[in-house]
């Protein structure tokens, strides 16, 4: 989505931070890291849209994550940069966040440019899942993390701040 709420409220001021910003608007889904009923870890992948500084995703109830996430709120986002496009694999960047989940109801005021932007990035099928009753919006706001940028560029980050360039000890 192209909406001034979207943008961030810093521009990225050097490479590393351009990244970040970089990593977000080409990936088109992201990984969740849940922990299970048995409090294992659990991966699965979300399309999104991100909008007023936070990730949106339409979840089914009928997925594991979903339960996991009523029971564990707190989980953690990756993005990844596309295999395809890594001159190095040990060095493809990456970004993971911990984040809240909210549930949002389809009737909150945000809702439809939300789906209007899962529509516009994700096609009609957008328009499927929204008739199924077990589907619901959530979203998600990155907090603490950190960006692997390459070899010697890993930051310690808050939401899409660097905070501390992490070196070996």
């Amino acid at each position: 989505m192209s909406d001034s709420r979207d943008s961030s409220p810093t521009l990225p001021t050097n490479p590393d931070q351009e990244r970040l910003y970089l990593l977000r608007d080409q990936a088109r889904a992201l990984i969740l890291a849940t922990i299970d009923e048995d409090g294992f870890p659990s991966l699965s992948t979300l399309p999104f849209v991100w909008y007023e500084q936070a990730f949106w995703v339409l979840m089914s109830d009928l997925s594991p994550h979903t339960k996991q996430v009523r029971h564990h709120p707190v989980v953690e986002l990756m993005l990844i940069e596309d295999e395809a496009k890594t001159h190095n694999i040990y060095n493809r960047a990456r970004v993971t966040w911990r984040a809240d989940v909210m549930r949002v109801e389809r009737g909150d005021s945000r809702s439809s440019e939300v789906f209007q932007g899962l529509r516009s990035r994700h096609g009609k099928i957008v328009d499927v899942l929204l008739q199924l009753p077990d589907f619901h919006l959530h979203r998600m706001v990155p907090g603490a993390g950190r960006l692997v940028n390459g070899f010697g560029r890993a930051f310690k980050i808050d939401g899409f701040d660097l905070l501390t360039h992490l070196r070996g000890s």
